[in-house]
């Protein structure tokens, strides 16, 4: 079965202390795709040749740093050119942290890690409602619970239509936590969710996830 999908799970650089990206990189594989049709890859070096003939990228990683290095570039052009061909991109939880201060990652996502200003409550059980926008990830779906930490006050990038489709309450407002969006042929989508594998046991959560998948490989 060919590779359909990528995961980039980030190590060294693309890491930091407080998430267990490849346990979550792990998970994702099991909950997403068939035996052999998901390659994880820890490398922006392997990442090129990996994404040949794939539909689909999804970044798990972060950064414990708030400064470029060059591999972030090197990153940047390998994603730039895989949307270009029409891949679609899915960036998972801490991955608003992770390549710091690349504007082409940060327009793509809509959003970063503001440091000083976003912030998460204490991680553990968690409602995430539905929003009122209508789109077929979310048609049909409900709000559910989950643990998991919930990042709040996000910095959105000006001029990127962020519409959310799933968002948290707190501090008296709702923060968004997972959106869509449709770049030229390239589809994306946030999910701020998933900072260890307990996120991923609700069945809310799971089936938000297919629903991700699907219409990120223009299953739906």
């Amino acid at each position: 079965m060919p590779v359909d999908t990528v995961i980039f799970s980030g190590e060294g650089p693309h890491a930091d202390p407080w998430h267990p990206l490849a346990e979550t990189s792990a998970t994702l594989a099991r909950l997403i795709g068939d035996e052999g049709s998901v390659a994880v890859v820890t490398s922006v070096d392997q990442l090129d040749v990996a994404l040949d003939g794939a539909r689909l990228l999804v970044v798990n990683a972060s950064a414990d740093r708030t400064t470029p290095i060059p591999e972030d570039e090197i990153f940047g052009r390998v994603l730039d050119d895989f949307l270009a061909r029409g891949g679609s991109l899915l960036a998972v939880h801490s991955a608003t942290i992770a390549f710091p201060q690349l504007p082409s990652w940060r327009s793509t996502v809509g959003a970063a890690w503001a440091h000083g200003r976003t912030f998460h409550p204490p991680i553990g059980p968690s409602l995430i409602r539905r929003s009122g926008v209508e789109h077929p990830i979310s048609a049909g779906l409900g709000d559910f619970e989950v643990h998991d930490e919930r990042y709040t006050d996000l910095e959105l990038v000006d001029g990127v239509d962020v519409e959310p489709l799933y968002v948290h309450d707190e501090g008296g407002d709702a923060h968004p936590l997972v959106w869509a969006r449709t770049v030229g042929s390239s589809r994306i989508v946030y999910n701020a969710l998933g900072h260890d594998a307990r996120s991923y046991e609700s069945p809310g959560h799971q089936a938000l996830l297919r629903r991700i998948v699907a219409w990120l490989r223009h299953d739906s």
